[in-house]
């Protein structure tokens, strides 16, 4: 085997132990975000009635950007334009589930939301048992930043799902 050829069998298995290197610090880098951006324990219904009550307090009086009705379309309050916010820094949740005594906390760094190709607020479409189809929410980030922070949505399905995003 030549000297040349060698080389280049060493140039591409060392390229393949780099790409695998990066691909599993990738992996290992988005398992570590997750852990740190949601947090899911089990708590007594009550418990969650009291952190739903605490987040609630802050938008005390505040229209919430989406309303959903049981049984009918969401109603999306579509944002103006006419006065400037400051940048939003994360979009927060709070969700529970009562058959499952499940509360999970949440919060987005818009930055990641910004990369989205669509910038549409396609998670909605993965929120559970939730009663109601996330297609028919026409939302975008931009919305989100000409709304600027507050209520997004507070709702509970009639199996008593709960859900409460806001963006800071």
């Amino acid at each position: 085997m030549s000297s040349s050829r060698k080389t280049w069998i060493s140039i591409v298995v060392a390229l393949l132990i780099v790409f695998a290197l990066a691909g599993l610090a990738i992996i290992g880098g988005g398992v570590y975000y997750v852990y740190r951006h949601v947090n899911a324990h089990f708590v007594s219904t009550e418990s969650a009635a009291e952190e739903f009550a605490h987040e609630e307090a802050r938008f005390a009086g505040q229209q919430a950007l989406i309303e959903i009705r049981e049984g009918d379309h969401p109603i999306v309050q579509k944002p103006t334009t006419s006065a400037p916010h400051a940048e939003l820094q994360r979009l927060c949740g709070l969700a529970y589930d009562p058959r499952n005594h499940k509360l999970v906390r949440f919060n987005i760094p818009m930055w990641l939301l910004r990369l989205a190709p669509s910038r549409r607020m396609s998670f909605l479409r993965d929120a559970g048992d939730l009663d109601f189809d996330a297609d028919r929410i026409h939302l975008t980030v931009d919305d989100l930043d000409r709304r600027g922070p507050g209520l997004i949505l507070d709702h509970e399905d009639p199996r008593g799902t709960r859900v409460l995003l806001w963006t800071e």
